[in-house]
């Protein structure tokens, strides 16, 4: 189980994240959290061997953990797709 995030479903992220990027597309950010959740659930590790973070993985452009993605050791305020949380 991860800790420290906040839990959030996959469609309200996708709409915060229109919301915070407009002129995105829906259908794209849905599909590249959907392929990066996937690969979370098949057990994606980051280089450093922890499980990987589906939101910083999905708009990164690589399979990383939440410390090596932003160099923070504890998630604060951060959100991760509730799925990925259990």
């Amino acid at each position: 189980m991860k800790t420290g995030f906040i839990p959030i479903s996959l469609k309200e992220y996708v709409e915060l994240h229109l919301k915070r990027n407009p002129g995105t597309s829906r259908k794209e950010v849905t599909e590249v959290l959907e392929d990066t959740l996937r690969a979370y659930k098949q057990g994606a590790r980051c280089d450093c061997g922890n499980p990987i973070w589906v939101i910083g993985s999905a708009f990164s452009g690589f399979d990383g953990c939440f410390t090596c993605i932003t160099g923070e050791a504890y998630p604060e305020d951060d959100y991760e797709i509730d799925e990925a949380c259990l």
